[in-house]
């Protein structure tokens, strides 16, 4: 329970605002705080898009609702992977060199997922569901692009599970 607790405590501090509450944070805190937060995305914000949407009637209240918080969870979430927090550092991260050394290529994988997931929201707020299925696509096509898929899968910016 404490390492949730703090976990929780260091992920609300990098992920405010204003950023790390403190430079004193050790990288293996932030990359706990980092797989926290990914493993967040999922549990707190796409499961219940992606159960609603197979459910075959959308709730589209929810998916905008659900979709507003994942796209605030993300434009925070980059400040999570700041250089010095790879696997040369903390060999427990599945963060590929990639993130560092292709940042560009990283930043613009994020943008496409924040565009995706705002635009599924849009669409949930105009009550066109036919559209929030078809982006529902493009945000999970925009999320494999840096880890390829389910939990234990590898891609650009992740290593495999194990690997």
């Amino acid at each position: 329970m404490n390492r949730i607790a703090a976990a929780l405590a260091l992920a609300t501090a990098l992920l405010s605002p204003a950023g790390p509450a403190s430079s004193a944070e050790t990288p293996a805190k932030i990359v706990e705080a980092r797989q926290d937060a990914m493993g967040a995305n999922w549990t707190n914000y796409f499961k219940s898009i992606a159960a609603t949407i197979r459910s075959g009637s959308p709730d589209l209240t929810l998916v905008a609702a659900k979709a507003d918080q994942a796209v605030d969870h993300l434009k925070k979430l980059v400040r999570l992977f700041p250089p010095g927090t790879g696997r040369d550092v903390v060999p427990e991260t599945r963060a590929k060199p990639e993130v560092w050394t292709q940042r560009a290529d990283f930043d613009a994988a994020m943008t496409a997922l924040i565009d995706a997931t705002k635009t599924m929201s849009d669409d949930a707020k105009r009550g066109d569901g036919e559209k929030v299925k078809a982006d529902w696509t493009a945000t999970a096509k925009a999320c494999g692009a840096c880890h390829g898929g389910p939990t234990d899968a590898g891609g650009k910016f992740r290593f495999a599970k194990g690997e």
